[in-house]
């Protein structure tokens, strides 16, 4: 059992979903990172509590040391789960080496950043594509013109999924990650009592629906390879043997949500700060601040994903704060990426940052995103292209984020686009 006396403690309960719906809580993070780097927070809906871990080195520290914080327990989620409810929501997410390396490994090229590389000309089209239609249209809603449609089109031609089928990838998607939103109610939902919801992957029917897709791209697929990730699956070979369907199925499952929910927000958060900062805007726009390091602060400023967690495998010691075995130890991007000891004013959307080791991918360890080369491509495409059309980004009405206390999510982004002379 976890020893809390006279632990530090958070004041507010990081696990309430609502608590983030108005954005990461950076006054308490800087508490944290100041005062208790490592904190108990304890729950009042019957789950045991965890530690919350706000500092950039103790978050990198635990991604490196997979022997004694495991993923295999649980990593999107704060609740507890028995055995057989992990193994069957097990994706490459919830894996330690060497399962993890080699699972990894199976879709590795089709993510490189050689793979990736060989994206840039189509995701360029069909950035410039969409904005043709936005630039000088007055207000419009971005999340569904242009931030959803990106990064789901690019999955699917990585995948190889029918461009028809994006609508169902997407609320798929929607539903699997923002359960907690009200906005994102699904019917069938109730149709399934807790117990089964709790051996599905991220707890939610709508991956059963997901799954009956991967079925029919997997038996096509057998019948007619081609170059694309779910024929490297179907294909694949772990220690001599084909994927197992749930092994298969998991993995397409956390391609589909990973490959587009990260990115998409990212976009989105990335479109508001450059609206907020139209100074920022500006000197991109006049050159000499690279894409790339623009890229870089536009993750730092999104974070998308707010928290990872692990399981602590023995007892140990974090900070001087005992760590009892099997307790819950939450990584927090969100403040790690806020860090005072590892940004110069973290707290500033600085376009042209130069130092920049931003943990938006996570931080070092076997975990480090798969599909970071992509985002960043889309990310870096999107901001190259608005910059020979657009002179500035205008917010002009909703902004609202997604009731999620682990997706920093934007449902809604209403901006205009206004355009160069």
């Amino acid at each position: 059992m976890t020893t809390t006396l006279n632990a530090p403690e958070t004041r507010i309960d990081l696990s309430d979903a609502g608590m983030w719906q108005g954005g990461p809580p950076h006054v308490e993070f800087a508490r944290l990172r100041a005062e208790a780097p490592i904190a108990w927070n304890a729950r009042s809906d019957g789950h045991r509590g965890f530690w919350a871990v706000s500092r950039f080195d103790d978050i990198a520290a635990i991604s490196r040391d997979t022997a004694l914080f495991s993923s295999r327990n649980g990593v999107i989620s704060l609740d507890d789960f028995d055995d057989a409810q992990n193994d069957k929501r097990r994706t490459l997410l919830e894996m330690d080496p060497p399962q993890h390396g080699k699972m990894r490994m199976l879709t590795m090229p089709g993510f490189s950043r050689r793979g990736a590389g060989g994206l840039e000309e189509d995701v360029r089209a069909r950035i410039a594509a969409l904005l043709d239609n936005l630039v000088g249209a007055g207000s419009f809603e971005a999340v569904s013109t242009l931030t959803k449609q990106v990064p789901i089109i690019t999955l699917c031609a990585l995948l190889g999924i029918p461009v028809e089928r994006t609508e169902d990838l997407i609320r798929w998607s929607d539903m699997l990650i923002g359960s907690d939103d009200p906005d994102f109610v699904d019917p069938i939902f109730d149709a399934y009592s807790e117990a089964e919801r709790r051996m599905m992957p991220f707890g939610h029917p709508a991956a059963l629906q997901a799954f009956e897709m991967g079925r029919e791209l997997a038996a096509d697929r057998r019948a007619n390879p081609r170059d694309d990730v779910i024929t490297m699956l179907v294909q694949a070979q772990v220690d001599g043997r084909p994927l197992t369907e749930d092994e298969f199925l998991n993995y397409f499952l956390m391609l589909v949500v990973a490959g587009n929910e990260t990115t998409r927000h990212t976009m989105s958060h990335g479109l508001r700060a450059l609206a907020d900062h139209p100074r920022e805007w500006d000197r991109f726009r006049q050159g000499g601040i690279k894409s790339q390091t623009a890229t870089d602060e536009i993750l730092r400023w999104a974070t998308p994903v707010h928290f990872v967690r692990r399981i602590a495998t023995q007892d140990t010691t974090l900070n001087g704060v005992p760590i009892a075995k099997g307790d819950k130890v939450a990584m927090y991007y969100a403040s790690g990426n806020r860090d005072e000891t590892r940004f110069e004013a973290p707290e500033i959307f600085d376009i042209g940052r130069g130092k920049n080791p931003h943990m938006a991918f996570g931080k070092g360890g076997p975990h480090f995103c798969l599909g970071n080369f992509v985002a960043q491509l889309q990310v870096r495409v999107l901001i190259e292209e608005l910059a020979t059309r657009v002179s500035r980004i205008e917010a002009s009405g909703r902004f609202d984020i997604l009731r999620s206390n682990h997706i920093h999510g934007v449902k809604a982004l209403d901006i205009i686009l206004h355009p160069a002379g």
